[in-house]
């Protein structure tokens, strides 16, 4: 079962990582981070987050690989994955759609919409 209040965040740049952690924890969400894709795809199993930012580009494994592992596991598949990417052209956010992305959001970005996106999103997902 997964719980509305926590929230994974996959971004291998510390400094991006620990803004959005900061933003988010701020707004009373538990936040788990990595800057690994494998380390991504273990946490999610253990943790099952309801929503995961993931970058894209990330050591050892895509942030589009893990995308479509979470989405293609029958435990996993129901979290919603938000790519936050400094890629943005469209055949790139198409891809990230293709592999099972619900939001693709290109850097840079406002963390603060970000948090509004993900608050929103959250409260229509669980209604």
């Amino acid at each position: 079962m997964m719980d509305n209040n926590k929230i994974l965040v996959v971004e291998d740049e510390l400094m991006i990582r620990n803004v959005i952690t900061m933003y988010l924890k701020k707004e009373g969400f538990t936040v788990f981070e990595t800057g690994n894709g494998k380390e991504a795809l273990s946490m999610t199993e253990k943790e099952k987050p309801a929503l995961i930012i993931l970058d894209i580009m990330l050591p050892g494994l895509s942030g589009l690989d893990v995308c479509k592992q979470i989405k293609t596991n029958a435990e996993t598949k129901n979290i919603y994955v938000i790519i936050l990417s400094a890629k943005g052209q469209e055949w790139e956010k198409v891809r990230g759609y293709q592999v099972g992305a619900d939001l693709y959001e290109t850097k840079p970005f406002s963390p603060k919409l970000l948090t509004q996106k993900i608050k929103s999103f959250l409260q229509s997902c669980s209604s």
